[in-house]
């Protein structure tokens, strides 16, 4: 585990095959990181993270931010990975300041395969997400999830965008809204001309609780090339009326019935991470808001 601060002091011994300069942090080539590295940055303006997975490189990372300072704020994290890295990558938020910002940013190079799984549960965010293809071959999937309660309000703008010819990409946004929450989510893929045998699939999912709770998603292709395949779909409203129905006829309320199916949206989520105190607060704050 890592704590990262602003004045980019180390305290704990690095694994092998990790460095640490200035604001970025590398697994170098080949490395072939077994355990999970974990990066917690708690209360701690870091203005900039880099992360490089150098050549052929695989590892998963955690990246938790956890902000309760009152004072808006600006995170700039962004992922380099080399040709023939494998990475999952899991990014969660707890940010309570107003009025922040997000900017996440990857490049893909040829034969990398990335995983990034989002974790948003913040109070007044808005998040940029600008996740690019650049090499033949390369692969992405992006999963995220953003729950808004009691005043909230979170804005997720997720773009794909294929720079490079026999990419891959495919991203499924979750937005969760309770109270008078708002949640609303933009979801991007781009082909860029001349990017054959490409591929960006999109899904788009919203749920609330209640007619106060505000849902927007909104599903984007911009294709510039013929022989590709692409595609998206996006609903929102409320949890089916039968499933509700049926927990409560187990003997369920009806808070404890929408908080089970909303649990079940989160797993893709909470099952990744293997630090059981981030597990244990992503749910406790989970199950707080809804």
């Amino acid at each position: 585990m890592i704590h990262f601060s602003k004045n980019k002091e180390i305290h704990q011994p690095l694994p092998n095959g990790v460095t640490i300069s200035g604001d970025t942090l590398t697994i170098t080539k080949n490395t072939k990181l077994e355990d999970t590295l974990t990066i917690k940055v708690h209360n701690e303006r870091v203005e900039s993270l880099h992360i490089v997975f150098d050549n052929f490189s695989e590892a998963k990372v955690i990246l938790e931010i956890i902000d309760s300072l009152e004072s808006p704020a600006n995170y700039q994290v962004s992922l380099e990975n080399k040709t023939g890295s494998h990475v999952k990558f899991l990014l969660i938020t707890e940010i309570k300041s107003k009025s922040s910002t997000l900017d996440f940013k990857s490049s893909s190079l040829n034969d990398s395969e990335m995983e990034f799984i989002g974790g948003f549960i913040n109070d007044d965010l808005n998040a940029k997400l600008f996740l690019d293809l650049n090499g033949q071959g390369a692969s992405l999937r992006v999963r995220t999830i953003a729950v808004s309660s009691k005043d909230h309000q979170q804005s997720l703008d997720v773009h794909m965008t294929h720079y490079a010819k026999n990419t891959s990409a495919e991203m499924t946004n979750i937005g969760i809204a309770g109270s008078n929450g708002i949640v609303k989510i933009n979801g991007v893929g781009q082909i860029e001309a001349g990017m054959k045998g490409s591929s960006a699939f999109q899904t788009l999912k919203g749920v609330i609780t209640n007619d106060l709770a505000q849902i927007d998603v909104n599903p984007i292709l911009i294709i510039d090339e013929f022989d590709v395949k692409a595609g998206h779909a996006a609903t929102v409203g409320k949890i089916e009326e039968d499933v509700l129905y049926y927990l409560m006829s187990r003997g369920l309320s009806l808070d404890e019935a929408q908080r089970l199916v909303i649990n079940g949206y989160l797993r893709p989520v909470i099952d990744e991470i293997d630090d059981e105190l981030i597990k244990e607060n992503v749910i406790k704050l989970v199950n707080e808001r809804i």
